[in-house]
């Protein structure tokens, strides 16, 4: 090959490089060096030439999607091969792609040939072919098959490990459901227990004046007997004397008792009213054991009047030199009802035990003591008695062993708050089988 024909081939080489990776000259000026039928594919399915005008269309394309990009192209010779007869060339380049992508360095590795032939003393370009060659070992991975392979079984795990993902922000999702719908139940109860609070203090209202007149009055009779006695004695002594006597004894007896229970009465109807009404949520000095007593008595005359009325013997153990202790009343006060609400819930549920004793007597131990500079409160009772394994979730919120909506599992985790904000703590211990028992301490500062 001459001189001269090495050159032109040179040339065309070049000037087919640097038209086709230009952004701004014109691809007309290729005119003279492509021909008319050129032919090639690139990396892209749709990437095939068959014309000029195919392959204008691609450069065109290149270099509108490349615009503001920066791209730098180097090129380093692979293979040129020129035929012995110096009619046709095949050149091979390994291509390295610089461009910015948003701020970002890209780098990019491509495969570059042109074939060419000399024609009426002219070089030609007849056949192009450009790609993105794939980053395997074709020695011992033809076609890239192992490499696909290797791809599925990452694509593979990813999937299960997105899934296993999926699945327990799924479980999350279900777990707040759940408690979404715990609390809607909690509000509704709330509510329920919100309107039979607002129709008690209205009742327990309306009885109380009743109730000031039946014991205002029984005290009344009482001094009136007296006024009597006193008249009668003034009477010589007669057989009618004395059984008017006789009958006046058990008229005072009878008022005792009404006075006596009116009183008890009384002492309920208040206690509604003050826990209806609630609190300034003020802690004050209390008498913890008067403070016991009453709402003992209240849950107690509460569960006799409700759906599952049982006999309970109340043991009252109360270390009366105990000192007052800075509580807030009515937050204490709902403890005490819970805790002990709780009792004999526990306590009418082993009465519906088929194998329970007949020998069997409910009973409600509650004692004080003071230890360590704490005030020790026991609600003890003899029911069922709580497994093992749930004494550590009882305190949790909305936990529950009951049925149903008949507890939304608020009322010990309230208890257990109302006691840490006091400065204090609750402990249980429980036992089942024959001797079951729960016993709830409560450790306040004195």
């Amino acid at each position: 090959m001459t001189t001269s024909k090495r050159g032109l081939l040179e040339y065309t080489y070049q000037k087919f490089l640097e038209v086709g990776t230009s952004e701004t000259l014109p691809l007309k000026t290729l005119d003279s060096i492509l021909l008319d039928n050129l032919t090639g594919f690139g990396t892209a399915a749709d990437e095939r030439v068959f014309s000029k005008s195919d392959f204008y269309t691609i450069i065109e394309r290149q270099r509108e999607q490349s615009k503001g990009l920066n791209m730098k192209w180097r090129f380093v010779p692979m293979v040129h091969r020129v035929s012995k007869d110096g009619n046709s060339a095949v050149f091979t380049d390994d291509v390295t792609l610089e461009m910015d992508i948003n701020g970002e360095p890209i780098k990019m590795d491509l495969r570059f040939t042109i074939v060419l032939e000399f024609q009426d003393d002219k070089w030609l370009i007849v056949h192009w072919h450009g790609s993105k060659p794939v980053q395997v070992e074709s020695e011992t991975d033809t076609f890239g098959i192992d490499q696909w392979k290797q791809r599925t079984i990452e694509l593979e795990k990813i999937v299960a490990n997105r899934t296993a993902d999926l699945v327990e922000k799924n479980n999350e999702l279900e777990t707040a459901i759940d408690a979404l719908k715990a609390t809607q139940s909690q509000l509704i109860q709330s509510e329920k227990l919100a309107s039979l609070g607002h129709l008690a203090a209205g009742i327990a209202h309306e009885i109380k004046n009743p109730l000031n007149f039946v014991n205002n009055f029984s005290e009344l009779n009482l001094e009136l007997i007296d006024e009597i006695k006193e008249e009668l004695q003034k009477l010589p002594e007669s057989p009618e004397k004395i059984e008017i006597e006789t009958i006046l004894e058990d008229v005072v007896t009878n008022q005792k008792k009404i006075h006596q229970h009116g009183t008890r009465a009384d002492s309920i109807v208040k206690s509604m009213l003050h826990h209806s009404r609630g609190g300034n949520g003020i802690k004050e000095p209390t008498d913890i054991n008067e403070l016991l007593k009453e709402y003992v008595n209240l849950s107690f005359h509460g569960m006799r009047a409700g759906k599952k009325p049982i006999n309970v013997s109340l043991d009252y153990q109360l270390d009366t030199s105990i000192p007052k202790v800075a509580v807030i009343m009515e937050d204490i006060s709902r403890v005490i009802l819970n805790l002990c609400n709780n009792a004999f819930d526990a306590m009418h549920e082993r009465l519906q035990k088929k194998n329970y004793s007949e020998h069997y007597q409910p009973k409600l131990t509650i004692k004080t003591i003071e230890k360590n500079n704490q005030v020790v409160i026991e609600i003890m009772d003899n029911g069922l008695g709580i497994p093992s394994e749930l004494q550590d979730k009882i305190l949790m919120p909305f936990f529950t062993t009951k049925r149903g909506t008949e507890g939304t599992g608020l009322g010990l985790s309230i208890t257990n708050d109302i006691i840490k904000a006091h400065g204090g703590n609750l402990r249980i211990e429980s036992k089942q089988e024959e001797d079951s028992f729960t016993t709830f301490k409560i450790n306040l500062p004195i």
